[in-house]
């Protein structure tokens, strides 16, 4: 039953533990100790609290009613056969107090610390060395990742370019943007990144992930491995685009991210009415979301309809669907700017750069800033190359900023981040078949070639039993029956789709056709004596394991070297090690037919598949078994394998047959030409038959000669490549191989011509992840998280030798732990409970290398729930916060009374945000975007610790610069178990009365506030913190101007009332911003008073937490 000054908690908010002063039979008054001077009430509902119980090392404050003073001790234990609390005081005494003279303090952190030391509530010296240690740790990464939790916390590998694009995402109050990266180079882990960041920021926002169907499962493992997502409840939603309809679109929606974008763009405009309500139904989503990611690698180039779609999707109101003409003509305009800086780059000739200039003059002869560096380039060009190329990367940033397609659109193409992505650059093994049937089946389809007429008809004919012939047989044996019956069947439907299969059912034959065509049918129906294109795959498969296990003296003796390679499968030898092949073709009958004789040949558990038919649970499975069983060594895909799947963790992919497009090979070759796939992958293809005139070897030399597709990624040509189809087509049917093998160098120039208008697109669209501000920010990044020992050292001093956690090592993993609570823990047991438990028992590590190669090992870092619920602890727990000792020294004058005596003063400094509070309220501006502002202040005057020591041997306080005695106060703790005579004791417990020695006990209280604010102001006074502030401020004064000023010029360029005011906001935030800088914020973290002395004290006796 509640009762008067009984302690409870309410399920109604989190306060934590609160007083009860005031019932009635509904409701009930509580009070919420925040500090001595400080007190919440609230009324609550009575059925909403519940009784505690104070669990031991629960901090607590007691009225000492004789002495009318406040006491600070701890919860040792309830003693219930009087119901009172044990509680151990800091003189090292031990009273029992009735619960109604118990406070404990709420959740609300420690407002200040010297509140603590005035009242002699302080503990050991150890505790504060070991917190601080914590706290620059945290401190540390804070400032230098622009406080950017999610990135520096999720188990990724650090790249500059995907940290640039999180990085200008994370800063941006307005988060809609398009990452546009070209193919493999990581947009899923951008926004990854991104989302972990909103997660972190808004503890109850809702997300919500649109993917292809055939992705679903992958995102969902990306993310949990990857980012953790399972730790934020059910706060993330993964659907296929398809299910979109389920997202509510009446709830708040925080981010919304969707990959593949184009396809939905694709969908606005589909002939088909499921397709458009697709459309509006992931439109309407995006508008409403609060944030939105679009994921797409497409061009613009050719491909302005659907870009401008994507676009409409971020900003409805400048991009209108009804106005692509005007968006081309934004496009070709572009594009003699994009001229000029392809040639205007670092270390480019001075003759060169003066037609730059000039050209530049003349684009931009509005912009006052390009203009004024154009000046300052023209009068460095006989100077330094360093001073002349700074200043050019300066304008490419500036313009690149500012005149992008859409400002908001970030692009990384792999050419500028070829040091995170090996050069494609193969030179495929080429293997030609082995069946004796493959050269009249050849003789016969020219022979049709030549007899068909020439009609658009029979070139699409011609095309699929080109298709149909370059694979397994059976394929083309169903092209053929399907022709001469006029009936289709189900499988070829799905090999070719219904229109190309009417047409070939429903086309009249030509004369002779049938003729010709039962001589070929003949000719496939015959076995075959040297082996189909199955064989020929199963006979390169082994002599490649004859060669990996040293097996050659069996190549010419198949059917033993199938035994051998079994036997040492099943037995293996140590050291052997299956390499990862992927095995693609275009058809699925043909994959169903390789399955069927591999898992003959090498067994049904050394092979899985990517298959259309199967569940996608099923699909999921196998190429988790692929991936992860060291036994299953080859995929087979058909064409459901080819887009969307990360498969660079493979050596070796063989062509089986090569698709009617060079955008369908180039997704196969892209599974594995991603980020994080090994230097040297093999290549195989197979060509057809071996003949000067043979078709499928002319288009294997046009698709790499012509589009030199495995030299370079051909994405960036998509749409080129996809028009040119209907051409190669034409040409194949009639002038055969000669006809392809001629197109190759119209195509190579054709090409060369196109790129450089996609280059033209790029230089504008591209960000610079080299440029001075990007590398500085990576660099220090990628170095401060390699130091994770040092992290570790911050982290496990307080958690391990200061609360008493133990660490434990995982026995199968590496440099893999965890943490547990002991007998010995300071922390009370429902602190732990409730905020340690959940992430004490998962596994983490500090080296970020580990945490990669274990997906779901959590990484310690700020944003990773433990060394958050650190922070938050310390914030509360006063453990640390103050201390006193007396620091003996042998330099020091020995003779009484020549002590030394003042204060330590820690305090962290970071930029004032209380300006900028006021124009969120002038705006009405949205409380979430408080943390995209604190990281962007971050960015401009990062948080640092400054510490003060204050002498206090007289009433005119003063900060201590004598070097000799900053080296004595500077030093770390050094206790008990000190081996030298520079010793340090802890005055508490039984010490505290020294204290009284050096300030009058009723003096105590005072001296202690007066040091405290003489200390912040004669820091604030300090020559070098006001020239600190002022340089930082000079800084960031003109990085906020750029950024205004490329406000301005894109409105000047366009009539956007929403940029308008976006430009009205930056403006004021701007100056918001500065006054933070030059007037910073100053919070006091920690406090101690110190006593210098060439002799210890003379109570010295035992004080147990030395």
């Amino acid at each position: 039953m509640t009762q008067l000054g009984l302690l409870v908690r309410s399920l109604q908010n989190n306060l934590g533990v609160g007083k009860v002063l005031n019932l009635s039979d509904t409701e009930v008054k509580v009070e919420y100790f925040c500090s001595v001077g400080q007190r919440i009430e609230q009324s609550l509902p009575l059925n909403s609290v519940g009784k505690v119980k104070l669990p031991r090392q629960t901090r607590c404050y007691i009225w000492n009613k004789s002495q009318e003073t406040w006491i600070i001790g701890r919860v040792y234990e309830w003693d219930e056969e009087h119901s009172l609390y044990q509680i151990d005081l800091p003189d090292s005494k031990t009273i029992l107090v009735g619960e109604p003279d118990v406070y404990v303090r709420c959740n609300i952190p420690i407002a200040d610390p010297i509140e603590i030391l005035t009242m002699k509530g302080h503990e050991t010296p150890y505790f504060h060395d070991k917190r601080l240690n914590f706290v620059k740790s945290c401190q540390t990464q804070r400032a230098i990742s622009d406080g950017m939790t999610g990135l520096i916390s999720a188990n990724i590998k650090l790249y500059p370019h995907q940290v640039e694009v999180v990085r200008r995402v994370l800063s941006d109050p307005i988060q809609r943007y398009l990452l546009a990266d070209e193919v493999g180079l990581g947009k899923t882990i951008e926004a990854g990144a991104i989302l972990r960041q909103y997660l972190l920021d808004e503890p109850s926002g809702p997300a919500v992930v649109l993917v292809p169907q055939y992705l679903l499962e992958q995102w969902q493992t990306e993310l949990e491995n990857k980012f953790y997502i399972s730790h934020f409840g059910d706060r993330v939603k993964i659907y296929s685009i398809e299910d979109a309809n389920q997202v509510s679109r009446h709830a708040g929606l925080g981010l919304l991210i969707i990959d593949e974008a184009h396809h939905i763009a694709a969908m606005a405009t589909s002939s088909e009415s499921v397709q458009r309500r697709y459309f509006d139904t992931c439109k309407q989503l995006a508008h409403k979301s609060d944030r939105l990611l679009l994921l797409s690698a497409t061009p613009v180039l050719n491909n302005e309809q659907g870009f401008l779609t994507m676009l409409h999707l971020l900003d409805p109101d400048t991009y209108r669907l009804d106005d692509l003409e005007g968006f081309r003509d934004r496009v070709q305009k572009r594009a003699s700017i994009g001229k000029v800086l392809l040639s205007f780059r670092e270390g480019a000739e001075p003759s060169i750069l003066k037609t730059n200039l000039n050209q530049l003059r003349n684009l931009f002869a509005e912009d006052k800033y390009v203009l004024e560096k154009a000046e300052e380039l023209e009068n460095s060009l006989t100077g330094q190359p360093e001073t002349k190329d700074k200043i050019i990367q300066t304008i490419r940033t500036h313009i690149t900023d500012t005149y992008r397609l859409h400002r908001r659109m970030l692009r990384n193409y792999r050419a500028t981040v070829e040091d995170v992505i090996y050069d494609r650059n193969v030179t495929p093994k080429v293997e030609y078949d082995l069946d004796e049937r493959s050269f009249d089946i050849h003789e016969v389809l020219d022979n049709w070639r030549t007899s068909a007429p020439k009609d658009a008809e029979f070139t699409q004919i011609f095309l699929l039993f080109f298709r149909a012939a370059g694979t397994w047989l059976g394929v083309l044996k169903g092209v053929i029956t399907a022709r001469l019956s006029g009936k289709s069947t189900p499988a070829l439907t799905q090999e070719f789709g219904a229109e190309a299969v009417n047409l070939l059912t429903r086309t009249e034959l030509f004369p002779q056709e049938a003729e010709i065509l039962q001589k070929l049918l003949k000719i496939i129906e015959q076995p075959s004596e040297d082996g189909d294109r199955i064989e020929l795959l199963r006979i390169v498969l082994l002599y490649h394991f004859a060669e990996r296990f040293g097996l050659q003296s069996y190549r010419s003796n198949p059917s033993k070297l199938l035994e051998r390679v079994q036997q040492r499968l099943t037995r293996p030898i140590p050291g052997d090690n299956l390499p990862k092949i992927l095995i693609f073709t275009s058809f699925g009958q043909s994959c169903a037919e390789i399955l069927k004789e591999l898992q003959k040949s090498f067994g049904e558990k050394a092979i899985a598949a990517h298959q259309l038919g199967k569940t996608r649970a099923q699909v999921e499975k196998s190429l988790q078994q692929f991936k992860t069983d060291p036994n299953c060594f080859i995929l087979v895909c058909d064409p459901s394998g080819e887009e969307g799947r990360n498969l660079q963790f493979a050596d070796w992919m063989i062509h089986f047959d090569l698709p009617w497009s060079p955008n369908r090979l180039e997704q196969r070759i892209g599974r594995c030409d991603r980020i994080g796939r090994p230097l040297s992958m093999e290549f195989t293809v197979f060509a057809g038959v071996e003949l000067d005139d043979s078709f499928h070897d002319a288009w294997y030399q046009l698709l790499k000669d012509g589009f030199r597709i495995f030299k370079q990624s051909i994405s960036s040509l998509q749409f080129y490549a996809e028009e040119k189809l209907p051409e190669l087509a034409a040409t194949l049917f009639e002038l055969g191989a000669k006809g392809l093998l001629e197109t190759i160098p119209v195509i190579q120039g054709e090409i060369t011509t196109e790129q450089v208008k996609i280059s033209e697109q790029n230089a504008l669209d591209e960000i610079d992840a080299q440029d001075e501000s990007a590398t500085k920010y990576f660099q220090a990044l990628d170095e401060c998280d390699a130091k994770h020992q040092d992290i570790q050292r911050g982290i496990e001093g307080w958690i391990c030798q200061a609360l008493h956690l133990q660490q434990r090592q995982d026995i199968n993993l590496q440099g893999v732990l965890r943490y547990e609570p002991t007998g010995r823990t300071l922390v009370p047991a429902d602190h732990l409970k409730n905020q340690f438990v959940p992430y004490l028992k998962q596994s983490g590590t500090y080296n970020r290398s580990v945490a990669n190669q274990n997906p779901g090992v959590r990484l310690y870092r700020i944003g990773e729930g433990l060394v958050e619920s650190l922070t938050s602890y310390i914030r509360w727990d006063d453990r640390g916060q103050a201390f006193a000792m007396w620091r003996t020294d042998e330099s020091w004058d020995a003779s009484e009374g020549m002590e030394w005596f003042g204060f330590r003063f820690n305090y962290i400094v970071e930029s004032n945000l209380e300006f900028a509070k006021q124009v969120f309220a002038e705006y009405g501006l949205d409380n979430s975007q408080y943390k995209i502002l604190r990281r962007r202040t971050d960015a401009l005057f990062p948080s640092i610790i400054k510490t003060v020591f204050i002498d206090a041997r007289s009433p005119t306080m003063s900060i201590v610069d004598s070097e000799p005695l900053l080296n004595i106060l500077q030093r770390s703790y050094n206790g008990k178990k000190s081996r030298n005579n520079n010793r340090d004791y802890n005055l508490a417990k039984n010490r505290l009365v020294i204290l009284d020695q050096f300030i009058d006990g009723s003096q105590w209280q005072e001296t202690c506030r007066k040091a405290r604010s003489t200390s912040e102001t004669l820091l604030r006074d300090r020559p070098d913190f006001i020239e600190m502030c002022q340089q930082s401020k000079t800084t960031a004064a003109n990085k906020l101007e750029n950024r205004i000023n490329q406000l301005r010029l894109r409105l000047g360029k366009l009539e956007d009332p929403v940029l308008a005011k976006e430009l009205n906001i930056e403006t004021a935030l701007s100056q918001a911003i500065l006054e933070g800088i030059r007037c910073p914020n100053i919070r006091l973290d920690s406090v101690g008073f110190i006593v210098v002395s060439g002799q210890p004290p003379a109570q010295i006796g035992e004080d147990g937490e030395d």
